[in-house]
């Protein structure tokens, strides 16, 4: 069969900066990146998966040891086509997707192991366990994979592969992106994006210094067996490239497409608590059984712009650690300091990740892919970086009150003769000598007024982002203080016209609104001098 090889063919699917939608080759993605938009991809899995191996070939073909490094490759604005090319030549086998012996990404055809159907390849695609969510069909349409997407796929797989289940030479295990969510830098063309997030050595040597031979896994001759205790991270490109799963594809060799799959356990990670990867965000574990630094994650009823100020943080050098935030940041700095670059004035900060059934982590439940826009100007200032974490702090605090006022409104018309205490409790969270009962919770819950408060706050969040370092702080908060109140008031008026169309009491409706009101009429900005002295209100 006649091969198809990733360093030739087209496959991989961008947009151009005036909208054109294409597929290109390896080479001519990086040599063509500046005028690229970007990649191109339903699937946000594929998308980060193909910056990856990106990123390991422009750590092969570039010299980026230092900033000084960096800096000049971001001045030229272009990645290096010549040293692309020569990097490229005689490779051709080594990308070869259908090589016999050797295919790329893969391992030869598993004797005895089972044969998968193709969606089997497709994280994202309904089956098993896994309910549907970027289900094209059955995986885009049929039951067969043209060899371009089947190459989108693979390369995802490796990457994001769920944990659980029997497999040889060990049960399977995560791959490196599975678990917390992964942040990547976008800029205003691909070359931008790439060059924000490939980072120097200097960096990587922080997470994942080189301890032998570090070098993309398909120059590989002989990889190493796999361990169940973790196989030792090289490097960088070993990270990059790093192979979670024993894949082969099974191809129709007449209509060139892929049929079925075979998928076992491969290389795990090292499991001592270090923080290998430079995109998630990583907090310090004081579990025993957990320790050292685990991911943070996303939560499934949370979008992740709710999560910027920790991001932030982690830039800003906080309990949290994002390292490629820290490089975006260092690189802010020396533009600064020294003026030798110019990076835009803002990007985007793109989060990925998935949340899985608290029940059944090998169940997945939801896969996110987000952007939130950043001006480079926060990264200034310390002080605007902790003004965005007391923003956020508003808002939880708005939170919390809704939450009690929705408990304090079920609990009030499951049982009238507890309205004062269901008062009481939507002022302080204390609900006295009276018990609640256990089923207010769940109802409140059910009623969606945060969720509708958060998905309105999105909007001015993302305005405020941008404000923040362009006008006083007072005004700001004081104007973010007036959007959360209208909102908080929208959201729940919601569910009190929804009890009033129910033929709710009027007066337990009213007494509920009135205490509300004069509670989130006044949003503290210290609140650990809190006072509570209006709560003896009804």
């Amino acid at each position: 069969m006649t091969g198809f090889s990733l360093w030739t063919e087209d496959w991989i699917p961008v947009q151009t900066l005036e909208g054109d939608r294409l597929k290109v080759s390896l080479p001519e993605a990086l040599t063509r990146a500046h005028t690229l938009l970007g990649i191109s991809d339903p699937s946000p899995l594929i998308t980060v998966a193909l910056h990856r191996l990106l990123l390991a070939v422009i750590l092969r073909t570039h010299r980026l040891r230092d900033a000084g490094d960096w800096e000049r490759l971001w001045r030229v604005g272009r990645f290096d086509a010549d040293a692309v090319a020569a990097y490229g030549e005689g490779r051709e086998e080594q990308f070869d997707l259908l090589h016999p012996t050797r295919p790329f990404y893969q391992v030869p055809f598993m004797h005895g192991e089972k044969v998968h159907p193709v969606a089997a390849l497709a994280l994202e695609a309904a089956s098993g366990n896994n309910p549907a969510l970027f289900d094209h069909g059955r995986v885009e349409g049929d039951t067969v994979l043209p060899l371009d997407r089947a190459a989108c796929y693979l390369l995802a797989h490796q990457a994001f592969a769920v944990g659980g289940g029997v497999s040889k030479p060990f049960n399977r295990m995560d791959a490196p992106l599975t678990k917390g969510f992964v942040v990547e830098v976008v800029g205003r063309n691909l070359f931008e994006t790439l060059a924000l997030n490939v980072m120097t050595r200097q960096y990587w040597d922080r997470l994942t210094p080189e301890v032998g031979d570090d070098r993309p896994f398909w120059e590989e001759e002989n990889p190493p067996e796999p361990v169940k205790e973790g196989t030792v991270v090289r490097g960088p490109l070993h990270y990059l490239t790093w192979q979670s799963r024993q894949i082969h594809l099974v191809v129709d060799a007449e209509r060139r497409v892929v049929t079925g799959c075979q998928i076992a356990q491969r290389y795990c990670l090292p499991k001592d608590g270090s923080p290998m990867d430079p995109g998630k965000c990583y907090y310090a574990s004081e579990d025993k059984k957990e320790a050292g630094w685990l991911p943070r994650r996303l939560q499934r009823d949370r979008p992740a712009w709710q999560f910027t100020h920790v991001l932030l943080q982690s830039a800003a050098g906080g309990k949290d650690r994002t390292m490629v935030l820290s490089w975006l940041a260092a690189l802010r700095q020396r533009e600064q300091e020294l003026g030798t670059i110019e990076l835009p004035r803002a990007v985007s900060l793109a989060v990925t990740g998935l949340t899985t059934d608290p029940k059944l982590a090998a169940k997945i439940e939801l896969w996110r892919r987000e952007e939130i826009g950043l001006p480079l100007a926060i990264l200034d200032d310390p002080a605007l970086v902790r003004r965005v974490g007391l923003l956020m702090a508003d808002a939880g605090w708005v939170e919390a009150l809704l939450r009690r006022a929705t408990e304090a409104l079920v609990w009030a018309l499951s049982d009238r003769q507890h309205l004062r205490e269901a008062v009481a409790y939507l002022h302080t969270g204390q609900t006295g000598q009276a018990k609640m009962p256990p089923h207010v919770a769940p109802v409140a819950r059910g009623e969606g007024v945060t969720l509708r408060y958060w998905a309105a706050m999105e909007a001015p969040f993302r305005r405020v982002l941008f404000q923040l370092p362009e006008r006083e702080f007072a005004e700001v908060r004081s104007d973010w203080h007036e959007r959360l109140r209208q909102n908080a008031k929208a959201a729940f008026e919601a569910t009190l016209t929804a009890q009033r169309g129910a033929g709710a009491p009027w007066e337990v409706l009213s007494v509920i609104h009135d205490g509300f009101s004069r509670r989130i009429a006044r949003i503290p900005t210290n609140r650990e001098g809190e006072s509570d002295d209006d709560s003896d209100s009804e």
